[in-house]
């Protein structure tokens, strides 16, 4: 049987959606962000972690850009969630884009992109967190240099 974090997971994890205070996204590009959004979710499912590590609960912030190779490049944690495991989680998924297919050019070639992972092992614990990221998200925001930073926020979908 899997843990209840596995079995919610589907629901519990990234799928992607520009911050609302960004430029409008066309249609191109919301394409790119929803294949980024699939893959990061199929990542952070299959990571491969030893089935009795708790894996805690926690937003963990993931920064990287386009390598030339379409793979992440200079992929560190922006905000620590305070679980390690949640933070390792995170970097691994993102670490692991564009292996099946490159990740789709956006934006300029040095854009900075922000996966805003939310891990939890509830309903209630993901919309706690999630409500918390929104407040975060804001003030980060309220700086103009962080606005040209593509960030793609959770959003919950229906558990599988």
């Amino acid at each position: 049987m899997k843990s209840p974090l596995m079995a919610f997971a589907g629901a519990l994890l990234v799928t992607g959606v520009p911050a609302t205070s960004q430029d409008i996204v066309v249609s191109a590009e919301n394409a790119a962000v929803e294949t980024i959004s699939r893959d990061l979710d199929r990542n952070l499912l299959r990571a491969d972690w030893p089935r009795r590590e708790l894996v805690g609960e926690g937003i963990a912030m993931v920064r990287f850009q386009r390598g030339a190779d379409g793979r992440p490049a200079d992929v560190k944690l922006y905000r620590k969630s305070g679980q390690r495991s949640v933070d390792r989680r995170a970097l691994v998924a993102v670490a692991r884009l564009g292996r099946s297919n490159p990740l789709p050019a956006i934006g300029a070639p040095d854009q900075i992109f922000q996966a805003n992972i939310v891990l939890a092992n509830s309903h209630q614990a993901f919309a706690d967190l999630s409500s918390q990221l929104a407040k975060l998200e804001q003030a980060r925001l309220a700086d103009p240099r962080e606005r040209t930073v593509f960030a793609f926020n959770s959003a919950p979908r229906a558990a599988s």
